[in-house]
């Protein structure tokens, strides 16, 4: 059997099930949307990070936001040290194309739904689900565009690249 939330699902064959969910239960399909897009992201850091995976896992464990919080980085802060310097033009603004709209709308919408803050709309859960998959798209095409594959098995890397 073949489970959603593992690599060998495939992340397009997991947006097209996440998008007929949606259809029904928008709601429902936020949550599971924006979970494949924190792992997408996590896991274009650990496949196109500079530092070793391990140190970069335990790093990436402690992370629950896009943006630094307090004393706790976020992906951001992450990607800007990791990914950044690898590679031209590589912000993660400039990657997603629509870093606001996550922060401020879709993983809010995530807020409300998970945390039961208010009533979202089917129209807003269908925002944030088509940002949630269409930002994991982005990750998986730059990913492969620098050589590696979201949908595959994650290579160990010992020492700190030099590249």
């Amino acid at each position: 059997m073949d489970l959603m939330f593992s690599v060998s699902f495939g992340s397009e064959r997991r947006e097209a099930k996440i998008r007929k969910i949606g259809e029904k239960d928008p709601t429902t399909a936020v949550i599971i949307a924006a979970v494949p897009f924190e792992w997408m992201l996590k896991r274009t850091i650990l496949k196109l990070g500079q530092s070793p995976t391990s140190a970069l896992r335990e790093q990436l464990e402690q992370v629950y936001s896009i943006s630094d919080r307090g004393n706790r980085e976020g992906y951001l802060s992450i990607w800007r040290r990791e990914v950044q310097p690898r590679f031209r033009q590589a912000a993660l603004g400039t990657v997603l194309g629509k870093l606001t709209s996550i922060k401020d709308n879709a993983m809010a919408v995530r807020g409300r739904v998970v945390h039961g803050n208010g009533t979202v709309s089917d129209g807003k859960a269908h925002e944030a689900i088509e940002l949630f998959l269409t930002s994991g798209e982005k990750l998986r095409e730059f990913t492969l565009k620098n050589g590696d594959d979201l949908d595959s098995r994650l290579k160990t890397r010992i020492k700190e690249r030099s590249d």
